[in-house]
C-alpha cells in the first residue's frame, strides 16, 4: 500500500506543478485527493480496536498529525522568509504582507489565519469569502471570487488534512455501528452528492471534493472495505508477499495497473455518463482494491517505510513547487522539470523529516498518549478493550491532498 500512497501524493505534487511528472498521464489530484480519503477510513477503522476510549484515539491521531504537521509549517515559513529576503518574493506570506482592507475583510482573515494554526477548518476557507465591501459569509465557488480567503492558508493543501480531523472525531461513533448503517451513511452522503448535481447544478469546486457531507461516502467506504477485509483475507498468512523479488513484481503490476485506472473515467464518459460521474464510480474498484493491496503489503517493510513518506512529502511538496516556480521563472528557464524536481526534493526532505524527527516521536508516541491520559485522568470508554489482528497497526500517516 505504501507505493500506493506515495504515488498519489505525487500526483498532487504533479498538480501543483503544472507538468507531468511521469511518462504517461497520472491521476488527477481530486482522484488523488478522494482515493486518499478512501485508505483513510480503511485505516480508521483498522486501527480503532487498538484504543480502549475515544479520547486516547483522539489523543493519538492528533499527536500523529498536529506534530509533523508544526514542523513542516516550521520549515515552510523559515524557507519563505529566506526566499523573501533574497528574491522580495514572499511567496505563500505575500497576502499578509501586502493586506488591506480594499482586498479582504479583516475578520476573514482573521479566521483563515488562525485556521493555519488549528487545521481545523481550512477545508472551511474554501466555503467563505469577505471581499471589499461585503461581509463575512458563504460563498458557492470560492474561485470566481475577486480576492479569495484561500491565499491566506500558508501550506494550502493542508485543507485535506482539516477534512481528515473532521472525519476523525466521527470514528468512535462510526466504529460502533453495524455494517449495514454505515452502507446507510454512504448512501446519503451519495444522494447529497447527487442532488446538489442534478438539483443546484453544482458539479465543480469545491463541491467535487472539498464538502465533508458528500467525502463521507469515501471514509464509510473505507471503512465497510475494511470490514469486507477482515471478514475475508485477514489471517490468511499464504496470500501476503514476502519475498524481495515478489514485491518488485507487484510495484510493476502496480504501476501498470495505475496506468490503466487513471484512464477509467474517460472510458466511462465515452460511454455517455457525465463527467461528475465517472471518477465516482471509479471509485467502486478502489473499494475492493485497496484491502487487496493492504493484505499484500503488510509485511513488506520497505513498502511501510515507503507509506510513511506520503505525509510529509504532502506536506512539504507546495512551498517547494513555489520555490523552485520562482527560481525557473527568475532564470528564464523552462518550467518543464518542475514536477521532477519538487518531487524529488520533496522525497529527500520526507525521508530526512522521518528519519530523524518523526520516527523518534512516533516511537515516543504510544508513552507519550499514556501519559497525558494518566495526566487528565479522563476515561471515555467507547471502542472494545480486546486488540485484534487488525488494531495492531498504527503504521499510517493520513492521506492528504
Amino acid at each position: 500500500m505504501g507505493i500506493l500512497r506515495i504515488y498519489l501524493a505525487l500526483c498532487v505534487v504533479a498538480a501543483h506543478s503544472g507538468v507531468n511528472l511521469l511518462p504517461w498521464p497520472m491521476h488527477s489530484s481530486v482522484e488523488a485527493v478522494e482515493i486518499f480519503f478512501l485508505i483513510s477510513g480503511f485505516y480508521m477503522s483498522l486501527v480503532s480496536t487498538k484504543y480502549k476510549s475515544a479520547v486516547e484515539f483522539y489523543t493519538s491521531r492528533f499527536l500523529r498529525i498536529f506534530f509533523p504537521y508544526y514542523v513542516v509549517l516550521g520549515l515552510a515559513l523559515v524557507a519563505i522568509t529566506i526566499t523573501g529576503f533574497i528574491s522580495g518574493n514572499w511567496l505563500n506570506l505575500t497576502p499578509y504582507l501586502t493586506y488591506s482592507p480594499q482586498k479582504n475583510g479583516l475578520l476573514g482573515v482573521v479566521f483563515t489565519g488562525l485556521t493555519n494554526l488549528t487545521i481545523f477548518f481550512q477545508d472551511w476557507v474554501m466555503f467563505l469569502k469577505n471581499d471589499p465591501g461585503q461581509s463575512f459569509s458563504f460563498t458557492a465557488n470560492f474561485t470566481k471570487d475577486p480576492a479569495p480567503l484561500y491565499v491566506y492558508l500558508v501550506i494550502r493543501q493542508a485543507w485535506s488534512i482539516g477534512m481528515e480531523l473532521t472525519f476523525y472525531i466521527f470514528v468512535p461513533l462510526l466504529s460502533k455501528l453495524k455494517t449495514r448503517w454505515l452502507w446507510v451513511i454512504a448512501l446519503v452522503s451519495l444522494g447529497m452528492r447527487i442532488y446538489t448535481y442534478q438539483v443546484l447544478h453544482q458539479t465543480g469546486d469545491p463541491f467535487n471534493y472539498r464538502f465533508f457531507p458528500f467525502e463521507l461516502l469515501l471514509f464509510v467506504g473505507g471503512m465497510i472495505s475494511h470490514r469486507i477485509y477482515a471478514a475475508t483475507l485477514a489471517g490468511r498468512e499464504q496470500f501476503r508477499l514476502k519475498k524481495p523479488i515478489y514485491y518488485m513484481i507487484f510495484v510493476a503490476a502496480l504501476i501498470f495497473c495505475l496506468y490503466l485506472a487513471q484512464k477509467v473515467p474517460d472510458h466511462l464518459h465515452k460511454l455517455g455518463i457525465a463527467k461528475p460521474y465517472t471518477v465516482l464510480i471509479s471509485y467502486a474498484g478502489w473499494f475492493v482494491v485497496i484491502p487487496i493491496l493492504f493484505h499484500l503489503t503488510s509485511r513488506i517493510k520497505i513498502d511501510r517505510f515507503i507509506g510513511e513518506l506520503s505525509y510529509p512529502v504532502y506536506l512539504v511538496h507546495f512551498t517547494v513547487v513555489e520555490i523552485f516556480n520562482l527560481v525557473l521563472e527568475r532564470n528564464s528557464l523552462p518550467q518543464t522539470p518542475l514536477a521532477l524536481m519538487s518531487s524529488v526534493v520533496s522525497i529527500l526532505i520526507a525521508i530526512l523529516l522521518y528519519i530523524f524527527i518523526f520516527k523518534p516521536f512516533e516511537q515516543k508516541r504510544p508513552n507519550l498518549v499514556k501519559n497525558l491520559l494518566q495526566k487528565w485522568r479522563i476515561k471515555l470508554p467507547i471502542f472494545p478493550a480486546k486488540q485484534t489482528e487488525m488494531g495492531k497497526q498504527d503504521d499510517l500517516f493520513p492521506p492528504r491532498a
